[in-house]
């Protein structure tokens, strides 16, 4: 079935009479038993509800419909995209034991994978994009997982998952990968071998930059062991986050397509523009990952990053005068925003390891919203006049 279809159908069938179209929000924390005996099946047989940190009826509607848009077999769902990630690592990881990471990851994960983890005990092993479809698999030897992210944070490079989730599974490795600027709409993980697929559903899932939550999505094997491991570290979504994310996704690959149309119409302007020196956009022939792109990708997405003449001050001078544009960290909603990757989303990643990753001081990122493309060309215009 087409995903349009789907996320109009709110990811079920509507086959009961009396049934709503919307989820309700069962915003209770805990539930009640019959008896004891009601208690010992739910404990033997999963049957019923317990505790809103375990599961919920609102919860547990919308991991039905994120497993069904990815094709995945169940998902999890969490009160931020950190949570999301954390718990998942958490729950694979342990003392000892080795994860292979591309360099440019998005700062938080690259903050909790570089210090949190290191000080438990998980030994980190870098791999360069360019570096892993052909990485040999005793470079990651050991490795319990590989973590990646396509597209990659801002500077939208794009990873050949395919031949990465190969090269893991050859060295008996868990491949992960966040797809957060995709979405499923653009790009389908599992399909493409990858073990787990990890979103922000703060950004495009939700869509109307009005709730903060994550998921995760797989295996049921693997996405029960991640949810035994929220229970225990309580980074649960709440059933209201998950009631307006139901209904972001209601309208995803609408609104996909327009972010990415008018992506495309604000990367060709910037390109064209004497006093931008670079963007960042898959859609370009001559970007370095476009074939892998538009091989392993539906479209090229809502994002798009340059880089500007003038170095730090003209950048800050950029982001200053823009006016359509927010300037706001995020992504993903219906407004378009603008960041400084290098004081924001990425400003306490060592600089050494920023430089490595592309995210140079006149970088600026773009999320492209919903407004006419026209507006935002004439804004960035106007903008880089100064």
């Amino acid at each position: 079935m087409d995903l349009r279809t789907i996320c109009a159908q709110g990811g079920r069938a509507h086959d009961v009479s009396g049934e709503p179209l919307t989820p309700p929000i069962v915003a209770a924390s805990t539930f009640a038993f019959r008896d004891q005996r009601a208690v010992e099946e739910y404990y033997e047989e999963g049957r019923g509800w317990l505790y809103s940190r375990y599961e919920n009826p609102t919860v547990r509607e919308v991991e039905t419909f994120l497993a069904r848009l990815e094709g995945g077999e169940a998902a999890a769902l969490f009160g931020s995209g950190m949570a999301a990630i954390s718990t998942t690592l958490l729950a694979l990881l342990s003392s000892g034991g080795r994860v292979a990471a591309q360099v440019g990851l998005y700062g938080g994960t690259a903050g909790l994978l570089r210090d949190t983890l290191s000080r438990l005990g998980v030994e980190l092993v870098w791999l360069d994009p360019g570096e892993i479809a052909g990485v040999r698999p005793e470079r990651i030897a050991g490795c319990r997982l590989l973590y990646l992210e396509s597209p990659v944070n801002p500077t939208l490079r794009i990873v050949d998952l395919r031949a990465a989730s190969r090269v893991a599974r050859e060295a008996g490795a868990i491949t992960v990968v966040d797809s957060t600027f995709a979405t499923p709409v653009f790009q389908r993980p599992l399909e493409l071998g990858c073990d787990l697929v990890v979103h922000s559903a703060t950004k495009y899932l939700g869509g109307h930059c009005d709730l903060t939550a994550g998921a995760v999505i797989g295996s049921r094997d693997l996405v029960e062991r991640i949810a035994r491991q929220r229970r225990a570290l309580g980074g649960v979504a709440d059933p209201f986050a998950a009631f307006l994310l139901h209904r972001g996704l209601k309208t995803l690959p609408v609104r996909m397509e327009a972010h990415a149309r008018g992506a495309a119409v604000v990367a060709r302007a910037l390109g064209e523009h004497p006093r931008v020196t670079r963007v960042h956009w898959p859609g370009f022939p001559d970007h370095p990952d476009h074939e892998l792109a538009s091989r392993q990708m539906s479209g090229y997405g809502g994002m798009v990053s340059f880089e500007v003449e003038g170095g730090a001050s003209a950048a800050e001078c950029v982001h200053d005068r823009l006016r359509l544009f927010v300037k706001a960290a995020s992504l993903g909603g219906t407004e378009s925003l603008v960041s400084l990757p290098a004081r924001m989303s990425h400003r306490h990643m060592p600089r050494e390891e920023r430089e490595r990753a592309g995210v140079t001081d006149s970088l600026v990122r773009l999320s492209v919203g919903l407004e006419a493309p026209e507006d935002l060309v004439t804004d960035l215009e106007r903008a880089l006049r100064g």
